[in-house]
């Protein structure tokens, strides 16, 4: 469960935006404040919380961090907060409609557990979190989701030169075969990430082709490390569906 999924309960659009110094999300207060409150003025909604609750007032200053968020403005400092600092908040406001937020904060940290008994399950957390990154720098260099997908392939096809994953994994065309992978496997993916993430921005690299190179570098770097560990990729099989993993600590 990513902090993405908090935004997907309510219908109304909370903006995130990529702390690099802590290197996680970070959601804009007003905006959870004015989903939870239904407040016409949730600057002011906000302003009277803090004055009501003595402790969220004091810790305001490690709760809430300014950072750039795109407005219709342009790019302005809007203050943040990480998961710990959208919980303070949540238990702040009296609103039934705080529930499914707690209820998604309860899975979180069960998730979080989980992820400490099942190392798989943290390897393609990583994986997934590197990848959104990666997509977020080349979408401003003129790539859009569609050419995004079309950079992981072009990456996968390197590291496993050539194999058809789909068919190799027996999996539908829809499914993602990141989620059958084991951990040496997700955990070199998420390097091969983020040295490409890296030169990106190092060389300033702009268009699919550009960057398409960029990555099938990164992904033959980590292949060729793999073989000379005898481990050749194509050959490792095909593990659980991380979500059924998932899914059955969750029953527990």
């Amino acid at each position: 469960m990513y902090l993405m999924d908090l935004v997907e309960i309510f219908d109304k659009e909370i903006r995130r935006v990529w702390n690099e110094t802590s290197q996680e999300w970070f959601l804009v207060i007003v905006d959870v404040v004015a989903v939870l409150s239904e407040s016409k003025n949730p600057q002011g909604y906000l302003k009277d919380l803090r004055r009501r609750d003595p402790g969220l007032k004091e810790g305001w200053g490690q709760i809430a961090t300014p950072l750039y968020v795109e407005t219709s403005g342009g790019k302005q400092k809007i203050n943040c907060a990480d998961k710990e600092g959208i919980l303070r908040i949540i238990q702040a406001i009296p609103s039934k409609k705080a529930e499914p937020f707690k209820m998604w904060l309860a899975k979180v940290g069960s998730q979080a557990i989980d992820e400490k008994q099942n190392k798989r399950l943290a390897f393609h957390k990583k994986l997934k979190e590197t990848q959104e990154k990666f997509f977020l720098n080349i979408k401003e260099r003129g790539i859009d989701e569609a050419g995004f997908y079309r950079v992981v392939q072009a990456g996968d096809a390197m590291l496993f030169e050539g194999t058809d994953l789909h068919k190799k994994y027996k999996i539908d065309q829809g499914d993602d075969p990141d989620d059958y992978m084991d951990s040496i496997l997700l955990t070199g993916k998420t390097f091969a990430t983020e040295i490409s993430n890296h030169t990106v921005k190092q060389k300033d690299l702009e268009g699919e082709e550009a960057i398409k190179k960029e990555h099938e570098a990164s992904n033959q770097e980590i292949r060729n490390v793999l073989l000379n560990k005898n481990v050749k990729p194509e050959e490792l099989p095909p593990q659980e569906d991380i979500k059924k993993i998932g899914e059955k600590k969750l029953d527990k």
